[in-house]
């Protein structure tokens, strides 16, 4: 009975280790997902801000993402980047976050510091009604999708102009494949722990 016993505390000690690992650094992107977006102003805003943007995810190793950022600005000029980083550290503007956070979660940014999720919030896109979390970080209100962790609106207010940037176009939610992606972690822990249980069975039966 004590074998028995140790086992079950054993797999319980794992699993929730392993548990609060995945939930720190649940990437819910996959390659090739893009969003498109339109900015709209008040104000005064400056000519090199954007006016449209693109990202398009292109690798994504462990939680190192690399994403191209097309933008369209004010000036009439095109611009385009690569951007590679970490999303444990935070991702530039905040343009990613992990996935599957909610209500009170922190993120730890390099830049940012130390901000908290106000909250989880239904929204509809392209017919789809899927989640939000946002969050209010130096006087940006910034919302994400829950299940991808990507941006979907950035509302910047300033003392010359206001910003509303949006999403207006992507690909995530036009594929049933983007919804298994997004849980591949979790029955990964289902399949560690199914075999961890099945081990500790077996050798108790041994002995």
């Amino acid at each position: 009975m004590n074998k028995i016993v140790y086992s079950f505390f054993l797999v319980l000690f794992v699993s929730s280790i392993m548990i609060a690992v995945f939930a720190q650094v649940n990437v819910g992107l996959k390659e090739g997902d893009w969003v498109e977006y339109t900015a709209t102003y008040t104000g005064n805003p400056p000519d090199t801000y954007p006016e449209t943007a693109r990202i398009e995810v292109k690798t994504i190793q462990g939680t190192v993402i690399t994403v191209q950022i097309q933008r369209g600005l004010l000036n009439g000029t095109q611009t385009s980047q690569t951007e590679t980083f970490d999303i444990e550290d935070g991702a530039p503007n905040l343009i990613v976050i992990p996935a599957n956070l909610g209500k009170g979660d922190e993120i730890d940014h390099e830049d940012l510091g130390t901000f908290e999720l106000e909250g989880v919030t239904d929204y509809s896109f392209e017919g789809t009604t899927r989640e939000l979390v946002y969050a209010n970080v130096i006087q940006t209100e910034f919302s994400w999708d829950r299940t991808t962790g990507i941006l979907i609106e950035a509302e910047q207010t300033t003392d010359t102009f206001t910003q509303n940037l949006v999403a207006v176009n992507t690909n995530i939610v036009q594929t049933d494949a983007f919804d298994i992606y997004s849980i591949l972690p979790y029955l990964a822990i289902i399949a560690v722990i199914i075999i961890i249980v099945v081990a500790a069975l077996f050798i108790l039966k041994r002995k």
